[in-house]
Order: C-alpha cells, then sequence, then structure tokens
C-alpha cells in the first residue's frame, strides 16, 4: 500500500529557516506530500 502525508503547506524555499514546514520535511526524507484536493483526486471523490 502506498502512503501519503496530506496538508495544506506548501514547499518553501530550503534557504529560508523561519519556521519548517511538512513539505519539506517529507522532501527531507523521501515520503510523498499531496494536499488535499489530490487526495480527493485520488480517491475519485465526486460531489
Amino acid at each position: 500500500m502506498d502512503y501519503a502525508v496530506v496538508t495544506h503547506e506548501k514547499l518553501l524555499d530550503p534557504n529560508i529557516r523561519r519556521k519548517v514546514k511538512i513539505p519539506n520535511v517529507c522532501d527531507a526524507f523521501g515520503v510523498e506530500c499531496i494536499d488535499t484536493f489530490d487526495l480527493l483526486n485520488r480517491l475519485g471523490a465526486r460531489f
């Protein structure tokens, strides 16, 4: 089974050290990070 972290945060420039964002941590560890809309698309949600 494939896993991904779902967040609304966006990947930031790694040179900015003010706050560490979830997508940056995922990138550092090679973990896939997607937003809510990608999740709904993958699940085939229809409204």
